[in-house]
């Protein structure tokens, strides 16, 4: 009697498990999505919006991909800077990370775009206007994350067991060989799930360069709503695409994590 009680508790425990771990946040959202399409398709109204909100989303990933990789040597640089032993070093790069910290975004966009690019350009000597916004929205996203990241590659760094690096100088290795080969691959496989968020982070964010008029999806979104006055169209169709953006990046981020199988992320 006890053996037949526990055979057919077990598959249904087995069944609410899987109930349970079953993703439906993921469908609720495609089913959002796969809705928002459907209205695209069939709907007239949210048509027009998207035709003419959507043709900012290549300027969007442009800034996106083009700030990252600006930004992810220029942290590195920075994060080596805050584990450097040499204190002037350590000082610079620790002040430019609580500055940045401490500054609000959009403040952040208005120096570098209006203050910082002034300065360059008289240094330089030509004209404030031949730098394009779509170039000081960029500088300003890849100088901001800059911050974060150089704190990611700090604590991948430190987090590298110093058993492998001494083994790394046993064998002969210097001291430039031993983090090209042993400490960095390492440093950069543990902060990989922190800088995939950091990257999601920053592509979100590209819509704070729509206020110096660079024609990302919302800054179209902006332009279109002002001439149209279809509020409920422009805000819906605008924020099914970050979603959806964010969305895909977080699976091939996850994707990427499992495939590389990095501890405390394997399911």
């Amino acid at each position: 009697m006890t053996s037949t009680t526990h055979d057919t508790v077990a598959p249904a425990t087995s069944s609410v498990t899987r109930v349970r771990g079953f993703e439906w946040w993921l469908v609720i959202m495609l089913g959002v999505i796969a809705w928002m399409a459907f209205q695209v398709v069939s709907n007239e109204a949210y048509s027009e919006a998207w035709e003419n909100i959507i043709p900012g989303l290549r300027l969007t990933l442009y800034l996106t991909i083009g700030s990252f990789l600006v930004a992810m040597p220029l942290g590195l640089v920075i994060g080596l800077g805050r584990l450097s032993r040499n204190r002037v070093i350590n000082t610079i790069a620790q002040l430019y990370i609580e500055f940045i910290r401490g500054l609000p975004m959009i403040v952040w966009i208005f120096l570098v775009a209006f203050v910082f690019t002034r300065d360059l350009a008289d240094m330089l000597g030509i004209k404030t206007r031949d730098i394009s916004m779509t170039l000081r929205g960029g500088a300003a996203l890849s100088m901001f994350y800059a911050a974060f990241i150089a704190e990611v590659f700090r604590a991948g760094i430190q987090s590298v067991d110093k058993g492998t690096i001494e083994a790394g100088r046993a064998v002969g290795l210097g001291r430039f060989q031993v983090f090209r080969f042993v400490t960095f691959p390492q440093a950069l496989r543990n902060a990989l799930p922190a800088l995939g968020n950091d990257f999601i982070a920053l592509m979100k964010d590209t819509s704070l360069v729509s206020i110096l008029a660079v024609g990302e999806i919302t800054y179209q979104a902006r332009i279109y709503l002002g001439s149209s006055f279809r509020i409920r169209e422009s805000y819906f169709i605008l924020a099914v695409i970050y979603v959806t953006l964010t969305l895909v990046l977080s699976l091939l981020l996850q994707w990427w994590e499992k495939r590389l199988a990095i501890p405390g992320r394997r399911e």
